[in-house]
């Protein structure tokens, strides 16, 4: 193949969780490459590899803390201002590509490409006639999708790689451009061989046909495409498998998983994995790292406190706590953020750690009777639910001037928290944003909205407790580097001094 420039850590991704135990140069018992993905119980433990990356955030390849964090909506807290250190420098405007093969989002780049070469597996060697492979053929195409969405949301025009790499090969980086439209054409072929939701159960607890279609939705709203998204995402609405929970907690609410208003998750379990520390454990860590951190001890009693200790990371602002309060919305903010206060009067002698802004995120906590440890949390993480398709619609038919149908889908949300209906008029589009902030907040689309729609400079102007004072305006990510975050620099020392592979601007 000609013009390819790759990504040397592409291949070392790939393989980063071998050890010396697992290079055996003669197989004994197992299938090569030539011979494997003919099974359905092959092509079975396949599609799970392949998305078993998405499950390698114990620290920081979270997609949804990096759009939280780097909004409004909540600031990096943990144990100090060098806990988590790209999470900390992304608040405060101040991130810079650096050294470190252990940084947060050095490794979410990684598990990202291993999740493209584990799916470019299948669809290589996968039987496309069979009935089986043609669906391990959909989810890997939608785990393609999946991945370059998150990564081209943060870092821009991604290499396309849509073969199995060798270590010589090289991928220049596309587009922007010509990554939307890559990640379309995923979307698309998975649309067409993914399962459908059936009897409100989503077949393997994976990715199902409404999946695919809401994310392409979402693609194409991040583009601008509206008449595309409103005919995609209408299909998701209309479908009856597909409701609003009537109770806004029971959307995170680990006991239901899969509900009827998920879309798209990240499932974990509580089961002994061996190492506790491990990242690459069953459970999750993530509703510890956002926990409220006191010190590791208990927090009240069962009867009172339904939430467990963290280390207080997504520390909601006082800004999205008055947003909140000016729409009179006490169904969303009880049940998105805690105040000190609040924890007190159920846990008197609770002792607060760095607590910088005096709220706490509840949408990502250890509830009692569903984790082992610290590591092995059994909850899952939303990437993708209905409330969000309805305001990705209303957005779209309000930039069609298609009012009545824009009401139509904001409406439904509000009626859920328990808010009025809203009216049209020429503010109709402020009203759908500040929706999307107060339902969505926390769970990681508040940075990207506020890129996409070009009002990060207005509403990303910091906080009197971000260092140095930085904002989108003057630090990065911001308006010099295009609303990007650096392609880490670990992977750029690997790709060395290439025109066709450039650090994204202003770093």
């Amino acid at each position: 193949m000609k013009n390819k420039y790759f990504i040397l850590g592409l291949l070392i991704a790939a393989f980063s969780a071998c050890t010396t135990e697992d290079l055996n140069l003669t197989p004994e018992g197992k299938e090569l490459d030539v011979t494997y993905y003919k099974t359905e119980s092959q092509l079975q433990e396949a599609i799970l590899a392949a998305y078993d990356p998405l499950q390698d955030i114990i620290w920081g390849g979270n997609y949804f803390m990096y759009g939280s964090i780097a909004s409004d909506d909540a600031i990096g807290g943990g144990a100090d201002a060098t806990d988590q250190k790209s999470y900390q420098l992304a608040d405060r405007f101040i991130l810079e590509a650096y050294e470190d093969k252990e940084d947060n989002m050095f490794q979410f780049y990684r598990s990202r490409f291993r999740m493209v070469y584990r799916s470019n597996l299948i669809i290589e060697n996968a039987d496309g006639t069979s009935e089986f492979g043609k669906k391990a053929i959909a989810h890997a195409n939608f785990i393609k999708g999946l991945a370059y969405f998150q990564l081209t949301t943060l870092f821009g025009g991604m290499p396309i790689i849509d073969v199995v790499a060798n270590p010589e090969d090289k991928f220049p980086r596309a587009t922007q451009a010509d990554t939307w439209a890559a990640i379309e054409g995923y979307l698309q072929n998975a649309i067409t061989g993914l399962p459908a939701r059936s009897g409100g159960i989503d077949p393997d607890g994976l990715a199902t046909k409404g999946s695919a279609q809401g994310l392409l939705g979402k693609v194409y709203m991040y583009q601008g495409k509206y008449t595309e998204a409103i005919e995609i995402l209408e299909q998701v609405a209309s479908n009856p498998e597909y409701s609003l929970e009537p109770n806004y907690a029971d959307v995170f609410w680990p006991a239901t998983k899969h509900g009827r208003e998920s879309l798209f998750e990240i499932n974990y379990t509580a089961t002994d994995p061996g190492a506790a520390w491990d990242q690459y454990n069953n459970g999750t860590a993530v509703f510890t790292l956002c926990g409220i951190r006191t010190g590791e001890v208990g927090m009240g009693t069962p009867e009172t406190v339904s939430f467990l200790w963290g280390w207080g990371m997504n520390q909601p602002t006082p800004k999205l706590a008055k947003a909140f309060d000016d729409m009179g919305d006490l169904i969303r903010k009880n049940n998105s953020i805690i105040s000190c206060d609040s924890v007190l009067m159920v846990s008197p002698t609770t002792a607060f750690q760095n607590s910088i802004t005096g709220y706490w995120d509840i949408k990502h906590v250890r509830r009692r009777g569903f984790f082992r440890s610290s590591t092995q949390v059994n909850a899952p993480i939303l990437l993708l639910r209905l409330s969000d398709v309805y305001l990705l619609l209303a957005e779209a038919y309000a930039n069609k001037s298609d009012e009545t149908n824009a009401l139509k889908y904001l409406n439904l949300v509000r009626k859920r928290a328990g808010l009025a209906d809203a009216t049209g008029g020429s503010d109709l589009l402020t009203k759908i944003k500040k929706e999307r902030q107060l339902e969505l907040c926390l769970e990681g689309d508040r940075y990207f909205d506020l890129v996409r729609w070009g009002d990060a400079p207005t509403e990303l102007t910091g906080e009197e407790y971000d260092a140095g004072g930085k904002n989108y305006t003057t630090g990065k990510p911001g308006v010099s580097t295009n609303g990007l975050f650096p392609i880490p620099q670990d992977e750029m020392n690997q790709i060395g001094n290439d025109p066709n592979f450039p650090q994204n601007p202003g770093y």
